[in-house]
């Protein structure tokens, strides 16, 4: 038992590692052995630290979870909603340019001097009115952190339906396209005369008005128009967009309008139009040699729109056209049209009461965003202002017709996320409203302020940049590439489920000339990488003498996990690094994976006769059994201990986290089929463990004399990480207990109890008895729950155990609360199926 707790000493606070007090009586007892346990998680809630996606994921709390983004990652891998970056081409033709490139844009600050003008962005759906006197309201008094803006630099003004009546379709009237700029600009200059109209452009219904401060004229050039239509027949423009690209001193700027599919229903068809206009709103390309370094990095798989467009079929010349993503600073504002997939009658009821974030769970654009289907490359202000659709006119009241539209957020204002690796953000959103005193339209108006970083270049001091630059990798008589790497060997040594390590070797330079490397792939497909290791960077161009470190990581996530833990698969590879007209380094990958039950399929562990690290150990190959058990053993263990009225009557049981220690060895007893100690986990008088131990561990432990409440509080941490690891060990099956084919089908189960029941009969019998199983045990702790507690447990157990089931591949949750409760309507069908 004592190497138990070496362990623990060895793998305290890799997850979370903190400062703060312990503040449990199990950390007490625990620092008594010289331990200092990981810190103590807060009660059950759905925000967990750092962990968005998954709220209720029960895994920061059993494994040894290092990284913030890895359970993002392993939900992104099961629903394939990844947009895949355009990988970057080097060849040794164009090494130099790519390096010179890269080398101004780190170091840009050399020799640009930053600007910050201000941009007022506003959107309204005028439903065929013209504008009322006065703007103001919604122009100006714009409040930030740091006070209010009256005056911003910049006004981008988008509206759509301008015209309500077909005639617009085939004749274009000027008419309401001046009036609104005339008002515009008068409610703006208020009597002086320091703004002018640099743009403005129709499309039928949409229009554009882009207006400046006239100090700016000298800095504004290159103004260009482009508009797409995406309506009937995806030409006519009734919807679509329109878009105004213009450079502002160095930096390039660009603005979209549109008006996108109508209709609840119609979220797919809003998200074809997002992926047309971006494909089609094209500008001619006028290459500027003193941009050209940040139009390369555009090009060269740095910009996620580039490679959005790219990955969506679209065929372009660069060296000739710009997209909307070839700007440093893109906004893209308009009608929308995303709706809030609630009924009319209960949005209408939240909104009375304010209560906006949950009604954003529902919110279209948000879930469409975050699956990755729209709009990816794109960020949006939080909203704190009601929905701005659909009103009768002239009033704040919400549609009383007989169609009675259901409020939404249609209106958007989004702008373009800066790089990753950008020093300095490209834009920052200042102020994000809407203006309830404009009533002439259904629709209220939006606005937001934006402060933008604008590039100006001294031309002398990026000649000298670059000229440094070039007598790096000057010519030289020795043309001949060369370098050397640090090691040709990595050893991840015990690499653990779930546990992120890294490794690095420098690569470097050692010749005269520039050198490009890159990974390549060792055998007839073109895999460079095994799905555990991610290498980074796996190309670039090094200059002479230059250096880089090549970052290796590894992590065996529950998507990959299996062949693992079967033995089928290890951590053993042999990568190829190419130095491009010079040499290959073959360097060695190696490292000891720990098999675990955790990430093995239901069946394959009901198969075992023994545990899974003596399946490796032995080299013994799972065989189907006749009489195999109802349940895997681990799971007979975790729910054993728990199965019993003491436990049960514990209130905190279900309702508080446990303690990543105790459920380290929980875990570790799990896969080396070793039975819970009572002494670890109970504080008992004698401990369960094999002899020696126990009575080493029991000598260790005589100076300990647990108070009662000290003891009681010790059993109600090893409980509840019992549920921690029960939870987590159903997270990570690879198909959970019910099928993902079964996966709508168990939603509509929630419905009746018929409907449950044949959903049960339609398990393969191995899930349907793991099923029942689960669903008696958590039946009987509601039942057996402290009547003061009994309601808030089942509630937690009620969203907790919505793991039992997840949809497959490339399933689409076009409305994940709705989905999210229909899941927990799931678990409370099955806990009234399974009352005895």
């Amino acid at each position: 038992m004592l190497q138990f707790l070496n362990i623990f000493k060895r793998s305290k606070s890799k997850a979370n590692p903190s400062d703060k007090p312990q503040s449990t009586e199990w950390s007490k007892t625990y620092g008594k052995y010289g331990l200092t346990p990981p810190e103590r998680r807060p009660v059950r809630t759905n925000s967990l630290p750092n962990v968005d996606d998954n709220p209720g994921s029960a895994l920061p709390f059993v494994l040894p979870l290092q990284r913030a983004e890895t359970i993002h990652k392993i939900n992104l891998k099961r629903t394939k909603t990844v947009v895949a970056p355009k990988s970057k081409q080097l060849h040794a033709d164009n090494a130099k340019s790519h390096w010179i490139n890269n080398q101004l844009m780190k170091r840009q600050d050399e020799f640009v001097e930053w600007d910050q003008p201000t941009a007022f962005v506003g959107t309204w759906n005028v439903h065929g009115q013209f504008p009322p006197p006065d703007l103001r309201p919604w122009l100006q008094d714009c409040d930030t952190e740091s006070g209010t803006i009256n005056d911003p630099d910049f006004y981008i003004i988008g509206l759509q339906e301008m015209e309500t009546n077909t005639e617009a379709y085939f004749r274009h009237d000027p008419m309401k396209e001046s009036t609104w700029t005339r008002t515009i600009l008068e409610s703006i200059n208020g009597g002086s005369d320091a703004y002018y109209k640099v743009e403005s452009k129709q499309l039928v219904t949409m229009l554009i008005i882009v207006i400046a401060k006239k100090v700016h004229r000298a800095a504004i050039s290159e103004v260009q128009c482009t508009s797409a239509g995406v309506g009937l027949m995806n030409v006519m423009g009734n919807k679509g967009g329109v878009s105004v690209r213009f450079r502002l001193h160095d930096s390039y700027v660009c603005f979209v309008t549109s008006h996108l599919a109508a209709f609840a229903e119609k979220t797919e068809k809003r998200n074809q139009d997002f992926i047309e206009l971006s494909k089609r709103l094209i500008y001619p390309n006028h290459p500027d040699p003193l941009t050209e370094y940040v139009s390369y990095s555009w090009n060269n798989g740095g910009d996620e729109g580039v490679s959005f467009m790219e990955n969506n079929q679209a065929v372009h010349d660069w060296d000739k056209e710009s997209s909307i993503f070839h700007n440093d600073v893109l906004i893209w504002c308009g009608d929308l049209n995303y709706r809030v997939n609630l009924n009319e009658a209960v949005i209408k009821n939240y909104v009375s009461q304010n209560k906006l974030t949950f009604l954003l769970d529902y919110d279209q654009l948000s879930i469409e965003r975050d699956a990755g289907r729209t709009f990816p490359m794109f960020d949006e202000g939080e909203i704190e202002f009601p929905p701005t659709y659909k009103y009768d006119a002239g009033t704040n009241q919400y549609d009383t017709s007989e169609k009675r539209r259901a409020p939404s957020w249609t209106d958007r204002v989004l702008f373009k996320k800066s790089p990753v690796d950008s020093t300095r953000p490209s834009v920052e959103l200042l102020s994000y409203k809407n203006c309830m005193t404009m009533m002439n339209s259904d629709h209220k108006p939006v606005r937001a302020l934006f402060r933008m970083n604008i590039r100006k270049i001294d031309s002398r001091k990026q000649h000298e940049t670059r000229q440094r630059l070039i007598q790096q990798i000057v010519d030289n008589p020795d043309t001949q590439p060369r370098g050397d790497i640090s090691s040709s060997f990595i050893d991840f040594e015990k690499v653990r489920f779930m546990e992120y390590k890294e490794k690095n070797i420098l690569l470097e330079n050692t010749g005269q000339v520039l050198m490009l490397f890159k990974f390549i792939s060792s055998g007839e497909e073109d895999v460079v990488f095994p799905p555990w290791l991610q290498v980074e960077p796996s190309s670039g161009v090094l200059a002479p003498g230059e250096k880089v470190v090549l970052r290796f990581e590894v992590t065996v996530d529950p998507t990959i996990s299996a062949p693992l833990n079967r033995g089928e698969q290890s951590i053993e590879d042999i990568l190829i690094l190419r130095l491009v007209e010079c040499k290959d380094f073959f360097i060695s990958i190696n490292g000891d994976y720990i098999p675990t039950c955790f990430g093995v399929p239901l069946e394959q562990l009901s198969e075992l006769t023994v545990p899974i690290l003596q399946v490796t150990n032995t080299a013994y190959k799972p065989m189907p059994v006749l009489n195999q058990i109802d349940v895997p053993k681990e799971l007979w263990m975790l729910m054993n201990f728990l199965w019993s009225p003491t436990m049960f009557s514990m209130e905190p049981l279900f309702l508080e986290h446990g303690d990543l220690v105790v459920s380290t060895y929980i875990r570790d007893c799990l896969d080396n089929g070793t039975q819970f100690d009572g002494n670890v986990l109970l504080g008992g008088s004698s401990p369960t463990g094999a002899e020696g131990e126990g009575e080493q561990l029991a000598t260790s432990m005589e100076h300990l004399n647990l108070t009662e409440d000290e003891k009681r509080r010790k059993e109600i941490v090893s409980a509840n990480s019992m549920i921690d690891v029960l939870v987590a060990f159903l997270e990570c099956l690879p198909e959970p207990v019910i099928s993902t084919h079964l996966y709508e089908r168990a939603l509509d189960a929630g419905d009746s109890s018929d409907a449950m029941n044949i959903l049960k009969e339609s398990l393969a019998p191995f899930h349907r008895n793991v099923l029942l199983y689960i669903g008696i045990f958590l039946r009987q702790a509601i039942d057996a729950a402290p009547a003061n507690c009994r309601n808030a447990r089942e509630d937690k157990i009620i969203e907790t155990f919505t793991v039992l089931l997840r949809p497959p591949l490339d399933f689409k949750e076009r409305n994940p609360a709705v989905a999210k409760e229909r899941r927990e309507k799931f678990v409370v069908q099955l806990l009234k199926t399974c009352k005895t």
